[in-house]
């Protein structure tokens, strides 16, 4: 999560909504696409789900950034609390890790961002290989939650759904900058 300074020239080829959305709330959730240096890719959330808008910033915009791993505090909601209370068990002492989606961006702003049906994203640094047997008991353990879990694994070569990576065998799709990407093996530096 970004913190931005707003009121800058790059505004201008954002949407009237978006505009209005970084006049009450100035953060920015970092995307993965291809960029020139000096901009950051971005997303910038509505107020409805049907509401983002993608933009480039430049690095002298942005305030404060907050990762992830910083936002362990305890979401509003009683599922999804519950929920990241049960990861924090699962994970701590494991792999760095942090809430990202709905989640991650009401507790680094402190606007409400989730609902009943929310389910919880949650990003794991995973720059070693992760055997497919721990990624399947992890998996199941998220699966048993009272939340739905969607744990991206941050690999070497972009990021890789848990389940997907637990599934035994063949190809996954690696979220990059560069766009998705089939690999074999998403520790390979290839």
């Amino acid at each position: 999560m970004l913190l931005l300074a707003v009121g800058g020239s790059w505004e201008a080829a954002l949407s009237g909504w978006a505009r209005a959305s970084l006049a009450g709330c100035p953060w920015a959730v970092v995307r993965r696409a291809p960029c020139p240096p000096g901009l950051i890719p971005v997303g910038v959330r509505g107020p409805s789900r049907s509401q983002r808008h993608a933009a480039l910033v430049p690095t002298a915009a942005v305030i404060r950034r907050v990762p992830p791993e910083a936002l362990r505090s305890r979401p509003r909601l009683p599922h999804l609390a519950a929920t990241l209370s049960a990861v924090a068990r699962l994970l701590d002492g494991v792999a760095l890790w942090g809430p990202t989606g709905g989640v991650g961006f009401e507790l680094a702003t402190g606007r409400p961002a989730t609902h009943a049906a929310s389910d919880l994203d949650v990003l794991v640094r995973a720059p070693y290989r992760w055997d497919r047997t721990m990624a399947t008991r992890l998996a199941e353990a998220f699966a048993a939650l009272p939340a739905r879990v969607d744990c991206l694994l941050e690999t070497p070569r972009g990021g890789v759904n848990l389940v997907e990576w637990s599934r035994a065998g063949g190809s996954v799709m690696a979220r990059t900058a560069r766009g998705p990407q089939l690999v074999t093996d998403p520790w390979d530096a290839a």
